[in-house]
């Protein structure tokens, strides 16, 4: 199976990209993959079970997973694992994913769409519902700053 294109079906990228990367880390059940990409996510995407299983079984029909049965007292669950050609996968489609958003981020033409949004729900806010909305996003930034200077001074 050929990976799915972000623009084409941006849900259907993210799982791709998001099962590989969780599996390259360690093995896991579908279940728990749904569960860390919700926390990934910080709640605001929990993939379908059809979604996901279908997705597996992709991935492992392409040999990128290798999938065995795991019988802990009454519950079975499959566990699935990334293969050699599954990791060099990962990789690829992983460079793909960052070098999507990079072009995005350093592109001139592409407006950060945030502050659209933070423009338009904030006039539309009583005064004190979007100092609090303000407050959120100011210390939001403030965390994501330090965790990119902590990344610029790797470099």
């Amino acid at each position: 199976m050929k990976s799915p294109s972000f623009f084409r079906r941006p849900k259907g990228f993210l799982l791709h990209v998001f099962t590989l990367r969780l599996l390259r880390d360690e093995p896991m059940h579908g279940y728990e993959i749904m569960k860390r990409i919700e926390q990934m996510t910080q709640g605001r995407w929990t993939p379908s079970h059809s979604m996901l299983y279908k997705m597996l079984e992709s991935l492992e029909e392409d040999e990128y997973i290798t999938s065995e049965k795991d019988f802990k007292g009454e519950v079975e669950r499959t566990i699935y694992t990334i293969t050699r050609k599954g990791k060099r996968h990962a990789k690829e489609e992983l460079g793909k994913f960052a070098r999507l958003f990079s072009n995005l981020i350093i592109s001139d033409q592409m407006p950060n769409p945030m502050m659209h949004f933070s423009e338009i729900i904030l006039e539309n806010l009583p005064l004190e519902e979007r100092k609090t909305v303000l407050i959120r996003m100011r210390d939001q930034l403030k965390q994501h700053l330090g965790f990119i200077e902590e990344e610029l001074s790797k470099l």
